[in-house]
């Protein structure tokens, strides 16, 4: 036998030390070689069998038998056999019969043992760039595919013309957190690996499924099946195991959708399905959104609104405006709403900006704006012999992941010398189950040191009662959603209902009532027998500007309300 290290041996592993990422890939490289050294190792037959356990990048295991070469003249019984152990604890084993008639020598045999040695360097080099190629690729958590393996593949469609066939569908877990303090952390994974297996199992060659992290998901799905696919997502069921009990489950997600076309960019692709589930999760009433342009050109303003924000802040466009709080049995000034505008080319009204300031978290700093404007107002009034009446300052519920929170409000107050018994926070109603616990310390602390609380929308998410039971508010706000439909015309009114219910189950715990959006007398009226305490609304008074409503503190305090104003 000639020594391995020849031309011919030499060109064998050139051509078989390419860049290859499977093993069976790489077994039929080998084979299509061998005929360059059988000659040179009397070789007259090559197998391969390879059995690779169950694991995350290989979720049904792999089993290969292969014949890599078989010589036109024969093989004989002579068996040299050499197995190999991989590192996730499979087998790969080779074995080699001599030609019909050749025996194989002790030293023939040593060079044997170096081919399969060989054989197996290559194919442990093939598995390892194969999971290396994969772990860049996958998700850890679940195998499914992460973002880099989704853009090849969404890249590779359109290379291929065929991406118009696809739409893309962006799918996020409706209250997950909340799942998760429920069955912990751990079942939380299994949520999630559950939910990716079975929609993999699902689409089948009909689509691609990626998570992309958290509870996001991405997936391109053939547009044929794509309401089946819907239909499949809003029926996604599983039993989990929680201290020893069976915990049935019910995912409920939230979807953007875009119909792809010919011509769609990977921008498209990645970007627009997004857009729409962004809109999905502010929605109330929908769980499913398809894209439309107008999508895009919102955020393309919501993100100008977002970059002008910090220099707007900087240079003090925003202004304080007040809006008059009455009480409802004496028709007096009883306190004040504190409101942000924005002074650009025009006023800009909250609306148009508080909701994108919430998504992205700059609303913290907008909140201490107002609250150190209002407080240097106090001041000057006080200054100045004019008494305020109660103020109150709105205070996002994303302040309440920051620990510091009250003492950065008290620091505050206590720099500019502000009686306490002057301020109130008020705080959109919790509807977020995990900051519960941390709005309950909050709301203590603000009490210790003589500062009021209300909560904003009242009536309007799932929390209500546990709020009204637990929270020891001093002030809730009805919703305006439910004065709106208190009319004279209405008979049979689900809002009065709910209106009186709710003011009178606070009157007994001892919480104030203020109603927000008032506009007519009839409103007023029912209100005021209903027993709430106090209103606020166009009845009385729009938001003022800081002058206007100067003139009203040192003028009459008193509303006419026989006129609509």
């Amino acid at each position: 036998m000639q020594d391995l290290v020849s031309k011919h041996f030499a060109q064998f592993f050139d051509n078989v030390s390419e860049s290859i990422y499977s093993f069976p890939t790489m077994m039929q490289r080998i084979s299509e070689n061998l005929h360059l050294i059988a000659d040179d190792i009397h070789l007259g037959r090559y197998s391969t069998t390879f059995t690779l356990p169950i694991s995350k990048y290989e979720p049904e295991g792999l089993t290969n038998s292969t014949v890599s070469y078989t010589s036109e003249k024969g093989f004989g019984e002579e068996v040299f056999e050499k197995s190999f152990v991989t590192a996730e604890g499979g087998v790969v084993t080779t074995k080699l019969n001599p030609i019909k008639g050749y025996t194989w020598s002790e030293e023939e045999k040593i060079s044997l043992n170096h081919l399969c040695l060989l054989s197996f360097m290559l194919c442990s080099r093939t598995r390892l760039m194969g999971l290396m190629y994969k772990v860049q690729r996958s998700d850890s958590l679940t195998g499914a595919l992460n973002s880099t393996g989704f853009q090849e593949i969404a890249g590779s469609l359109i290379q291929d013309g065929v991406i118009g066939q696809y739409s893309t569908v962006f799918t996020n877990i409706k209250n997950f957190k909340i799942i998760n303090q429920q069955v912990g952390g751990h079942n939380g994974d299994i949520v999630i690996q559950n939910l990716c297996n079975s929609t993999n199992e699902f689409l089948g060659e009909n689509g691609f499924f990626s998570r992309l992290g958290g509870d996001n998901f991405l997936a391109l799905v053939k547009t044929s099946i794509l309401q089946k696919y819907l239909a499949f997502l809003q029926d996604i069921n599983m039993t989990l195991q929680v201290r020893g009990k069976e915990f049935p489950l019910h995912v409920e997600v939230k979807t953007g959708i875009c119909n792809l076309t010919p011509q769609s960019t990977m921008a498209e692709v990645m970007t627009n399905a997004s857009l729409a589930l962004n809109v999905a999760k502010k929605s109330a009433f929908k769980d499913t959104v398809t894209f439309s342009p107008e999508m895009f050109e919102q955020t393309m303003h919501d993100k100008r609104i977002a970059s002008q924000f910090h220099d707007s802040l900087e240079n003090q466009e925003f202004l304080v405006y007040y809006q008059p709080k009455v009480d409802l049995n004496t028709s007096k000034l009883c306190g004040c709403e504190a409101l942000a505008r924005w002074k650009r080319d025009k006023i800009i009204p909250p609306a148009e900006f508080i909701p994108i300031l919430e998504t992205e978290g700059s609303i913290r700093s907008l909140d201490f704006y107002i609250l150190e404007s209002v407080c240097k107002d106090l001041r000057n009034w006080l200054d100045r012999g004019i008494q305020p009446v109660l103020t109150s300052v709105n205070f996002s519920k994303i302040h309440l992941s920051n620990l510091k929170l009250e003492d950065e409000i008290l620091s505050l107050v206590s720099r500019y010398q502000i009686p306490k018994h002057t301020l109130e926070i008020e705080l959109t109603e919790l509807s977020d189950y995990q900051y519960y616990d941390r709005l309950v310390a909050f709301v203590t602390c603000m009490h210790d040191n003589g500062i009021h609380i209300s909560i904003d929308d009242f009536g309007t998410g799932y929390s209500s009662i546990k709020l009204i039971k637990n929270l020891q508010a001093d002030v809730i706000k009805l919703d305006k959603s439910l004065i709106d439909n208190i009319k004279i015309t209405a008979t049979h009114n689900p809002d009065k209902i709910v209106s009186n219910a709710i003011i009178k189950m606070a009157n007994e715990l001892n919480i104030s009532v203020i109603a927000e959006g008032v506009e007519t007398t009839y409103q007023a009226q029912f209100l005021k027998q209903a027993g709430c305490a106090m209103a606020q609304g166009y009845l009385y008074n729009k938001p003022l500007t800081h002058d206007e409503y100067e003139q009203l503190l040192t003028g009459n305090r008193t509303y006419d309300t026989k006129r609509n104003k």
